[in-house]
């Protein structure tokens, strides 16, 4: 009867959840719709080869060179875990390998989004203020353009190069602006290069409305960090809690040794185990999507 109960909860809360998410995303379609460019594909193998090549940019972060390295570090990560799986967990094989696999994939894209989101917010008011100067200088827009890559250093100053070369070669202005904006998905980005575009097919006053973008990033910024402010004592208690499970379990290793040998090692308590572990990645999922909600 407990199990029952234990599986309606669990269901009704999986649905519950996918409705909220079903509604969330139809009323940010109606606020904030995505580009024409990403509306418009249909085509879902497109999306597909787009979010991998996303993600090989985010493994790699942004530099070919570091493929072979971060294979390397993966690979040698793999091993410890496998040796660890082997003589603690004991998941069967044919469950651990597909679990790394999926878990290495949705790390790399969490932390290399994050990194990237990083790395946009500090170097892109560089090039704000870079484009002004130009402008104001009497500066062409291919020239502006040029001197970010060559004032900007990192991730950004590189993909501000491959657009002037681009540019400077007759590329269409939208497919390069598409090609880059699909590596920094932001919304100032979107809004910087289609300013951008018109400006270089239609020409226009370019400082005023480049000044008037800076405005308002500075303006969103702020309010990201307000929002990181409210939400940072929920953010610190749900860690804490999330940490007291493992905390137990390291616990239990050196005070009850033969109830830790029993939940490692016996079918019966490793189901104990699994159900812990599923439970804490599944809770703090749910924790994690409402702190990203936060507006």
């Amino acid at each position: 009867m407990i199990l029952l109960l234990y599986w309606l909860a669990l269901i009704f809360g999986i649905l519950l959840a996918a409705y909220t998410a079903r509604s969330l995303y139809v009323t940010k379609k109606k606020i904030n719709p995505l580009p024409s460019s990403v509306r418009n594909s249909t085509n879902l193998w497109a999306w597909i080869k787009s979010r991998v090549a996303l993600w090989k940019f985010y493994f790699i972060a942004g530099d070919p060179k570091n493929l072979l390295k971060n294979v390397l570090i993966n690979a040698v990560i793999f091993l410890v875990c496998f040796y660890v799986n082997d003589f603690y967990i004991q998941l069967a094989r044919h469950f651990f390998v597909p679990a790394y696999a999926l878990l290495l994939i949705i790390i790399v894209w969490k932390l290399g989004k994050r990194r990237n989101r990083i790395i946009f917010e500090t170097s892109f008011p560089e090039v704000i203020q870079i484009l002004n100067a130009a402008t104001s200088s009497g500066a062409g827009l291919l020239q502006a353009i040029e001197r970010c890559g060559k004032d900007i250093q990192g991730q950004l100053g590189d993909e501000f190069k491959r657009i002037y070369r681009r540019l400077a070669l007759g590329e269409d202005s939208d497919t390069i602006f598409d090609d880059s904006y699909s590596r920094y998905p932001y919304k100032e980005f979107y809004f910087f290069s289609t300013i951008i575009k018109i400006n270089l097919d239609k020409g226009g006053q370019m400082k005023e409305v480049i000044s008037r973008l800076g405005r308002v990033i500075a303006d969103s910024k702020k309010m990201e960090q307000k929002k990181r402010a409210m939400t940072s004592e929920a953010r610190m208690s749900a860690m804490i809690v999330a940490a007291f499970p493992f905390a137990f379990f390291i616990f239990m290793k050196f005070t009850m040794p033969e109830n830790f040998d029993f939940v490692i090692n016996d079918p019966n308590g490793r189901i104990i185990l699994y159900y812990v572990l599923g439970s804490e990645t599944f809770g703090m999922g749910i924790i994690w999507w409402l702190m990203r909600k936060v507006s």
